[in-house]
């Protein structure tokens, strides 16, 4: 059972991470970003031509993939969101799930939409630890997203952006008093997120074959990870998304591989039902 929840664990971070990402749009413009999968998708792309195409490393090739992710993360808040910003929240929504289909269908009818095996960036040499046996990518999974959610907790309590998030999110208008510009903390959280949506879709190009539409399912149990820990908790989605993981991998061992899948859904609607603010979330939004 202890392989099972290695493996749960590792899965579980992706979630964790693609939870995250959508608690910091949430929290920052109070839309629900439909299309964070898609973006994760795009990036992994961009990451893979960087390696396959233009012959660079995976570290060059990931630092090129962030970098292009802060610029579109940039656009996309101050062409897209921003100013729609009046808009209710289903009308955000509905952009962002515009957005969704637009990238599927432009990544599709540009690279094609054949499935592509990943440049292995990991090594191919399995780890093995007190009897359990860790392949290369549930290694660095784990590592590596516990390395950005502590980065991305460190960086919304220690520094003076993170504080600028935090105040924001507590009281929009206090935080206005307090000189914060909120196009700035918007775009910083916009940014924040495409760069998890490139760490995550890196990662998970790793262990499933890179697709246009790779994200389908995954992006279900990032939105399964934001519900059960709570929409404005991040510490809550984090522990959201490593519970789905465990849980999906206990119902695999016990049950059946066959309602793996169904685990997500059903977390969200008991979660619905039981505790709609989630395990740990409390505080409304607010919009920037």
């Amino acid at each position: 059972m202890l392989q099972y929840l290695v493996t749960g664990l590792a899965i579980g971070s992706l979630y964790a991470l693609l939870g995250l990402g959508l608690a910091l749009t949430y929290r920052s413009t109070t839309v629900l970003n439909f299309a964070q999968g898609e973006l994760a998708m795009l990036m992994a792309f961009v990451c893979y031509l960087g390696i396959a195409v233009l012959g660079l490393s995976p570290l060059a090739a990931m630092a090129l993939t962030l970098v292009v992710g802060i610029l579109l993360g940039i656009g996309l808040y101050n062409l897209i969101i921003f100013p729609n910003r009046e808009r209710d929240h289903e009308s955000l929504a509905v952009v962002t799930l515009g957005m969704k289909l637009a990238l599927t269908g432009l990544v599709a009818w540009v690279l094609g939409v054949e499935a592509r095996e990943f440049p292995p960036i990991f090594g191919t040499q399995n780890y093995t630890a007190f009897g359990l046996m860790i392949s290369p990518g549930q290694f660095w999974t784990l590592v590596v997203g516990l390395v950005a959610m502590v980065a991305v907790t460190a960086f919304l309590k220690f520094t003076s952006l993170g504080l600028a998030m935090r105040a924001a999110a507590e009281d929009v208008n206090v935080a206005q008093l307090l000189g914060i510009d909120l196009r700035v903390v918007g775009s910083l959280a916009w940014i924040a997120a495409v760069c998890l949506g490139a760490v995550t879709g890196v990662l998970f190009s790793a262990t499933v074959l890179l697709s246009p539409y790779m994200m389908g399912l995954a992006i279900l149990k990032g939105f399964a990870a934001l519900v059960l820990g709570g929409m404005t908790s991040v510490p809550g989605v984090i522990v959201g998304g490593l519970l789905v993981g465990v849980l999906e991998s206990l119902v695999a061992y016990y049950l059946t591989p066959l309602l793996q899948e169904s685990v997500a859904l059903v977390l969200i609607i008991g979660i619905l039902l039981v505790r709609p603010q989630g395990l740990f979330g409390s505080a409304p939004a607010w919009r920037a």
